[in-house]
């Protein structure tokens, strides 16, 4: 069994905290309640020469956004005020109004399971949650979102619905099912065509391609 980044086995075969990695994961959660975004947490780390959980020299926004909503850290290594703080601002970035710009306030309960796991596969940013004027929801690169084209020319919008549905097919399911998608899906790329590209929780691939 994988372990949660931040714990590890001890040679009773108990499980414990790792000091040196919890005070990353504390560093973590930390530099996003300041404000700091996926891609600056990132940008740091590397500069800090603290490699990723698979030993990667890149920490990808995914893997940080998974991290964040970890609760098996709650009351080890982050206190359960600090997590449910870290929950409303993830909730509160990841619906972007359209054509403002601005953040639009959301209940935790409400936020979306595909939040954090899409990921542009051209500059690596995550994809947010847009609800358009028509009432339609779609997904679209935050980088793109807020800084147009300059850093990213070609991430597509997705509909929220062919993602369900693509995802529904891929995992034999009959109706879209948010606790099938929390055990099983680790990241999906989105390619400049339209192609999502899903990573499993046992690290196997498959191609998701939109109808």
């Amino acid at each position: 069994m994988s372990l949660p980044y931040g714990f590890m086995s001890a040679s009773d075969s108990r499980i414990i905290v790792d000091p040196e990695k919890a005070n990353i994961v504390k560093t973590i959660y930390q530099q996003y309640l300041s404000g700091m975004s996926l891609g600056g947490i990132a940008d740091f780390l590397f500069e800090h020469g603290v490699p990723s959980p698979k030993g990667k020299e890149h920490w990808t926004q995914p893997v940080l956004s998974n991290l964040l909503s970890n609760q098996k850290y709650i009351g080890y290594i982050i206190s359960f005020d600090d997590f449910f703080l870290v929950q409303g601002e993830k909730s509160k970035r990841s619906n972007i109004d359209e054509d403002t710009n601005q953040r639009k306030a959301t209940r935790y309960n409400s936020q979306s399971v595909l939040s954090g796991l899409l990921v542009c596969a051209e500059c690596n940013y995550n994809y947010r949650r847009i609800t358009r004027p028509s009432g339609e929801i779609v997904w679209r690169c935050a980088s793109r979102v807020e800084h147009g084209k300059k850093f990213c020319k070609h991430s597509p919008s997705i509909p929220e619905e062919k993602i369900k549905k693509v995802i529904c097919k891929k995992l034999s399911l009959s109706i879209f099912d948010e606790n099938q998608v929390k055990d099983q899906v680790d990241t999906i790329c989105v390619h400049s065509d339209g192609t999502l590209q899903t990573t499993l929780q046992n690290a196997e691939y498959f191609d998701l391609l939109p109808n």
